[in-house]
């Protein structure tokens, strides 16, 4: 599924993405610029420099930083198109984007229990899901996939896993074993992607990679369909803040093995539908209160008019708890079963 032109009679909202950057609010300007795909960028660019707040747009997501340096540069010496290229940039690109979503300090363990195993790669996955950028979800959703270059490399590095686990059955047997008790596991509550590498890996689907994203590429086409682009901005702006509290707020280390607790945070962030879940006897009240705080955090206003900073402050910490951190996804398994007794700094 490529950015061609089979189907650019029917991409209207590159129409009403014209239009509102000529004369819609700043709000709307940077949700278009953040997450509206289009074929041709310059035309968007044009568009911006037309706009008679540029300075003000520039001002308050540009910062007048030099993003090469810290030096402040002077608004009064930039052109009106660096200043356009500039911002175009900031909000299509947020920090970290189009770095390698996946932790290749992570290997597929060759030995081991397989359902602790079946956890790791759910945890795994869906935490270099959460390092992509929500934007490149929607263009691969609009059939801009060519342009979706994190959600592309995530692909790319989950066959390369494959692959190596095809190696590791060839020397070693026993380990092709372990991995057919690790698929019947994925079938259960894991992430279709996890599942789909080991399945793929012992010749066991006929799918592509990319077929296990349908669940969350149809909520966004489905909101497309609508043709309503306030309504698309608007509820494309609540699930990309909805998608950056989960990448940044999710707790691997206590919640790693609770497949019916993430069954209903994936539920919850997709769909927008957010009720307390029943939660199990065991936990404790401080665990309770955490996952509480965490579902409360998918309330927030999508129609908040500081949706552009707050967005890239977001991402920013997703970026740093995400991959700066490193955290063992082994150690938050055991931690998250009672194996381990202390209580690391949270990641």
């Amino acid at each position: 599924m490529g950015s061609g032109s089979s189907h650019v009679e029917t991409r209207w909202w590159e129409v009403e993405a014209q239009r509102t950057l000529a004369t819609g609010t700043t709000w709307k300007v940077e949700v278009v610029c953040s997450l509206i795909p289009v074929v041709d960028e310059t035309v968007l660019v044009g568009c911006l420099k037309k706009r008679p707040d540029l300075d003000t747009l520039f001002a308050l997501n540009c910062g007048y930083q030099d993003r090469y340096g810290d030096q402040r540069m002077d608004p009064q010496a930039l052109t009106v198109g660096f200043k356009a290229n500039k911002l175009w940039q900031v909000l299509r690109m947020p920090p970290g984007c189009g770095e390698a979503p996946w932790n290749w300090n992570w290997q597929p363990p060759l030995e081991g229990i397989p359902s602790e195993i079946a956890a790791e790669f759910h945890a795994t996955v869906c935490q270099a899901i959460f390092r992509i950028p929500f934007s490149d979800f929607v263009k691969f959703a609009m059939e801009y996939s060519t342009r979706a270059p994190s959600l592309n490399n995530l692909l790319s590095a989950v066959c390369d896993v494959r692959d190596s686990l095809r190696r590791a059955y060839q020397d070693r047997p026993k380990v092709q074993e372990i991995y057919v008790e690790v698929e019947k596991a994925l079938v259960q509550q894991h992430h279709p992607l996890a599942h789909w590498i080991v399945a793929s890996s012992l010749h066991r689907t006929p799918h592509a990679p990319f077929d296990t994203l349908t669940p969350n590429l149809e909520p966004i086409r489905t909101i497309f369909a609508t043709r309503d682009f306030d309504l698309v901005l608007t509820r494309l702006a609540a699930l990309d803040r909805r998608f950056a509290h989960a990448s940044s707020m999710y707790n691997w280390q206590k919640w790693s093995t609770d497949l019916d607790f993430w069954q209903y945070v994936d539920r919850a962030l997709w769909s927008g539908t957010i009720t307390t879940p029943i939660m199990s006897l065991h936990l404790s009240s401080e665990d309770r209160d955490e996952r509480l705080r965490f579902l409360k955090g998918f309330e927030a206003d999508a129609e908040d008019k500081a949706y552009s900073s707050w967005r890239r402050v977001v991402f920013s910490m997703k970026r740093l708890i995400g991959r700066d951190s490193q955290y063992s996804v082994k150690k938050g398994l055991l931690m998250s079963m009672g194996l381990l007794k202390d209580s690391p700094k949270r990641s």
